[in-house]
């Protein structure tokens, strides 16, 4: 069992668990800007919630760009 960083909660994290199958997270993007191994793994929930975050950043201008 794994506990997420960002809500506790507790949840199977695959990634040691079965070495001939990858992990449940890794049929997603990576999560950029973070370290992994820094944070810990992210539960299904917040590691969804997260990429849809860093989505959303991406797809807005920067703050103070003017557009031609």
């Amino acid at each position: 069992m794994a506990q997420c960083p960002a809500c506790r909660q507790q949840f199977s994290c695959g990634a040691s668990q079965h070495a001939s199958q990858p992990c449940w997270c890794s049929r997603l993007p990576p999560l950029g800007g973070a370290s992994l191994t820094a944070a810990g793994c992210y539960c299904p929930d917040c590691l969804q919630r997260l990429l849809r975050h860093e989505q959303k950043q991406a797809q807005e201008p920067a703050a103070g760009k003017t557009l031609p």
